[in-house]
């Protein structure tokens, strides 16, 4: 199996949610217990990246994180991902500038919906990759439809991602508001899933809270990330 290597820090909850699935999904039944992947993470200064998109300092974004995959090809990486959904809107120029065959969220979670036949989907995230094209882009080829949250609800989703759920915070008024969301675009925009675009929202949102597909970013990712090194 290929060395896998991780960016993470994006957040430290959703990065050891990475390393727990991609062990667990690396032991088969039958096989030796102890097989485990070989993961190298790097887990980066959330705060210095955030600073920079917010600045709208695109090309300074890439360039950090592109010196982090660097990192991880010379420690030995074989396949590598971006533990978050967010710097995905960064996916071309990363490719372009290092080397480190990367597994994309986006894609990964594209071809699940296809295979569930998916029509319509609720994108939930951070304001950048609610706002960004790489879902509609993606999921449109496929023909499939990508529903948007109104701006006040972008907001809020943005805010406690980045203010709670970031610091593995969840109350019980956070997730009614994001359950009201979702119900309000099942009956307004006839969604037939929900992508929970961000690897924290699963926190907050499981498969069994509403009566549509539930499309669990993290756990689509992890699958195609053990597929890529094997």
């Amino acid at each position: 199996m290929k060395t896998i290597g991780l960016v993470g820090g994006m957040t430290p909850e959703s990065t050891a949610i990475y390393y727990k699935l991609l062990i667990g999904g690396a032991r088969k039944p039958g096989a030796d217990p102890l097989r485990n992947p070989e993961i190298i993470i790097y887990s980066l200064n959330l705060t210095e990246v955030v600073r920079l998109q917010r600045a709208g300092e695109r090309s300074d974004v890439v360039r950090y994180l592109a010196a982090v995959l660097e990192r991880l090809r010379r420690a030995g990486a074989e396949v590598g991902a971006l533990t978050a959904n967010t710097p995905h809107a960064y996916l071309a120029e990363l490719r372009a500038e290092s080397s480190l065959p990367l597994v994309s969220i986006v894609t990964a979670t594209r071809h699940a919906a296809a295979d569930l036949g998916l029509q319509r989907a609720l994108l939930l995230g951070t304001r950048t990759t609610m706002e960004a094209e790489m879902y509609p882009g993606e999921f449109t080829d496929a023909g499939i439809g990508i529903v948007l949250p109104n701006s006040d609800d972008r907001e809020f989703l943005d805010h406690t991602i980045y203010g709670d759920l970031a610091l593995g915070k969840v109350t019980p008024e956070v997730r009614r508001r994001f359950l009201d969301i979702c119900t309000r675009h099942i009956s307004e925009d006839d969604v037939d899933a929900v992508i929970l675009g961000c690897t924290e929202i699963p926190l907050v949102i499981s498969g069994d809270d509403l009566p549509i597909q539930v499309l669990d970013t993290t756990r689509i990712h992890v699958a195609a990330i053990l597929a890529a090194a094997s």
